[in-house]
């Protein structure tokens, strides 16, 4: 199903942070900032603190992934400028598994892995079964990138995902 008003799809393990609220949603001027994340989505704490993280003016959805499928598929966001950050890829590739259209996929910041680690870029470093769902969903079409930051060159990752 196409995620109609999504302007980008970004996995970043801080969620909404300083570079995703200072330079992402601003400069795509999105409407609304979307976390797609199942623990964040039933703690107060973490959405409150988002909310303040948010720019003015700028709605913010902290929703778990059933309800986002929900309200994608009967377009709830279709006349709006929607950036969504999933928690982790894992995240991602379940919306995407689901049916949601996800052209492109910015990996941001996932810095929490240990062990066997493959290093995308400076602030990316994906495990073994991330990198199969990465491979599946880039091998579908799905473009798959890095970039920590809005004015960072963007770095196609495909050929790493081999």
């Amino acid at each position: 199903m196409k995620a109609d008003g999504f302007i980008g799809f970004r996995v970043d393990d801080r969620m909404i942070h300083g570079i995703v609220a200072t330079q992402w949603v601003p400069q795509l001027k999105a409407t609304r900032a979307m976390v797609i994340d199942n623990a964040a989505s039933t703690n107060e704490i973490m959405r409150q603190s988002m909310k303040m993280a948010c720019p003015a003016g700028v709605a913010l959805s902290v929703i778990d992934i059933d309800k986002a499928v929900a309200n994608i598929s009967v377009q709830k966001y279709a006349s709006q400028k929607v950036f969504c950050v999933f928690r982790s890829i894992e995240t991602a590739y379940k919306m995407w598994k689901a049916g949601v259209e996800i052209p492109a996929l910015n990996l941001g910041d996932i810095t929490q892995n240990s062990g066997e680690t493959t290093v995308l870029g400076k602030t990316v470093r994906i495990n073994p079964e991330e990198k199969k769902m990465l491979k599946e969903m880039n091998d579908a079409g799905v473009k798959i990138t890095v970039r920590f930051s809005i004015s960072d060159q963007e770095i196609n990752v495909a050929d790493l995902l081999k």
